[in-house]
This record gives C-alpha cells, structure tokens and sequence, in this order.
C-alpha cells in the first residue's frame, strides 16, 4: 500500500470521526435547528441560507436540489463566492455594511429563518448578517467551529462571533485551518473537512425537517430530479408557487 493511499485512509477517517461526533455531540442541537424551521414554515416563513467563501456552497447545498426542502432562499453573491476574484471575496466578507446591504436587498418573509455557515464566524459578513437578521425577528441557525472561533479575536464592528448571537449554534467540529492531512515535504496541510460535514449537518437538518412535518400530517415540500419519470412536473409546480417569493428561482 502506498503513501498516497495510505494518506487517503487517514482522510477517510478523519471525516468518518468528525461525522461521528456531530452525531453524537450535535444531535440536540440538529433538533432544536429542524424545530425552528418546522416552526417556520408552518406560519409561512423561508429558510434563509447565507455563508462567504466556500461556505456559500451550502446555500446551493440546499437550494433548488432534488431530495431538498423547496421554501429554501439562498443569499447568492458571486462576489462574495470568489468567482470574481478570489482576493476581492476575501475583502468583501470583513468589509463592515456588506452583509447589510445585501440583506436589505432582499424581502424577507416575517417568521421565517436564517442559517448563517462560518467556521470562523468572526468576519463581518457572517456576523454582520446574523445581527441584521436577528433585528428583522428572524431565528439565527449558525454553523460554525466553537473551538477554532473562540480561539479567534472577532474581525468586525460589533466585536462579536457568530455563535454568540445564533438561537442554536452546531458545533461542525472543523480544526483551525479546515485541512486535515500531512504529507511529509509540505510545510502546510492539505484536504479540507468543512465542506463534507457541513452538508451531512444541513441534510441531517433537511431529513428532520421532513420527518417531523410529516409525523404533524403536513406534506413536505421536496424538489425531485428532473432526470426521472414526473420530475419536470412536479417542480414546475412549486416554481410557479414561490417564483415571486424565492427570487432566484
């Protein structure tokens, strides 16, 4: 067996330990996060999905996806993704009244939900936004790393981190820096987690809330795929349903 593979295993198993822990550490609060958008939905609410960087991909994690909840509002900012320019991104998520502008471009839906993804959680745009949303009336869900964050003085105008301001904070348990694997001759880590089990925690999320709407004798909202047999039709319905609610659509 060689060193590549053998450096591939212990990849493997540090996710397969981290996806443990969450299971066994951050099921309490899973639950409290499915309870909240249960809650939500029942008054009529979204669930607002926000994070920088590679965070944002969680909010197409969610959005639009077959076996995903359909009243998902993903908060899309290419620039602040990295796509046009990785380095203007890295700015623009400390730069202090971006999160707000950009909240305040949108309509929010009263009682609904905000998921805010950071493992930092110290730079303006995850703070900045969760604070914006919490003074809308919205409930903050925060995915975040409680030890890699407190280790971490706060980079934005409030001074605080994102899990001191979340109704329920999941613990995603990503060491400081994201990557995990050493390889003798780099002086740096490679192989980030963050990506990996913060979708196992946003699906984990996902399963609940679909399993406590129905045990309420709701039908749940699911996208299907469009690549099998009554999935265009299904879809177009609930397009034509929040096209004018869930802008992206």
């Amino acid at each position: 067996m060689n060193k590549l593979t053998n450096h591939v295993l212990k990849y493997h198993d540090i996710i397969k330990d981290l996806l443990q822990r969450v299971i066994t550490e951050e099921i309490i609060n899973i639950e409290r996060a499915s309870d909240l958008i249960v809650e939500s939905f029942l008054r009529g609410g979204l669930l607002y999905v926000f994070g920088t960087g590679h965070s944002m991909l969680m909010s197409l994690e969610l959005f639009h996806r077959a076996g995903g909840l359909v009243r998902v509002y993903p908060l899309i900012d290419l620039s602040l993704l990295g796509v046009n320019g990785a380095l203007k991104a890295s700015y623009l998520e400390r730069l202090t009244g971006y999160a707000r502008a950009l909240l305040a471009s949108i309509n929010i839906i009263p009682g609904s939900v905000m998921l805010i993804i950071s493992n930092s959680g110290k730079n303006a745009g995850p703070v900045e936004m969760a604070y914006e949303a919490l003074r809308r009336g919205m409930k903050i869900i925060a995915v975040t790393s409680i030890e890699y964050s407190k280790k971490l003085p706060p980079d934005n105008s409030l001074g605080k981190k994102l899990y001191e301001l979340a109704d329920v904070v999941i613990d995603n348990k990503v060491p400081e820096g994201d990557a995990v694997v050493e390889i003798e001759g780099l002086d740096t880590k490679i192989a980030p987690v963050s990506t990996i089990v913060n979708a196992f925690i946003l699906n984990s999320i996902v399963i609940r809330v679909v399993e406590k709407s129905i045990e309420r004798g709701i039908e749940p909202e699911v996208w299907m795929s469009s690549n099998i047999p009554g999935g265009i039709e299904r879809n177009e319905k609930y397009r034509e349903k929040y096209i004018n609610i869930i802008k992206p659509l």
